[in-house]
């Protein structure tokens, strides 16, 4: 059998190489992440396409996002456990200056806005005994017993 694994100097090759980094300089891009994310952050109008201007579903969640803070009593939310990577990934973003709570929120009354009909289809039969119970029907039957 014939070995087909190459030198370890050929797979290193190029690795801290000044040729290379001179060239990812001269070409003004960002070097991290971290950069992109503040040049991002900094100039939020430059980075904001028309398509995302005119989406209708950006547009709504913002809407809701904003209308979150008029909202007084926030000791009526309940918990609700979230996805480490989606919470992560709400806590990166920074949109209004608003917590991770009132943006999930604002996602979902987004998405309740847009899918309301189809949602209603889903909508669970209440199963409790009192959902339907009218006491003055009640009486009648309770009077027709005796």
């Amino acid at each position: 059998m014939k070995n087909d694994i190459p030198p370890l100097d050929a797979l290193t090759e190029g690795i801290n190489d000044s040729d290379l980094m001179l060239a990812q300089e001269s070409s003004g891009m960002p070097e991290t992440d971290s950069e992109v994310h503040t040049e991002i952050a900094e100039h939020p109008e430059k980075n904001r396409g028309k398509q995302q201007e005119e989406d209708p579903y950006w547009n709504g969640f913002l809407r809701n996002l904003e209308t979150s803070d008029e909202q007084p009593d926030k000791s009526e939310r309940l918990v609700c456990r979230l996805d480490r990577d989606l919470a992560d990934s709400l806590d990166d973003c920074v949109i209004y200056n608003r917590s991770r709570s009132d943006m999930v929120n604002a996602i979902v009354r987004t998405f309740f806005d847009a899918y309301l009909p189809q949602l209603a289809g889903f909508r669970r039969e209440k199963k409790s005994l009192f959902a339907n119970f009218n006491e003055d029907s009640h009486e009648k039957a309770k009077n027709e017993l005796d």
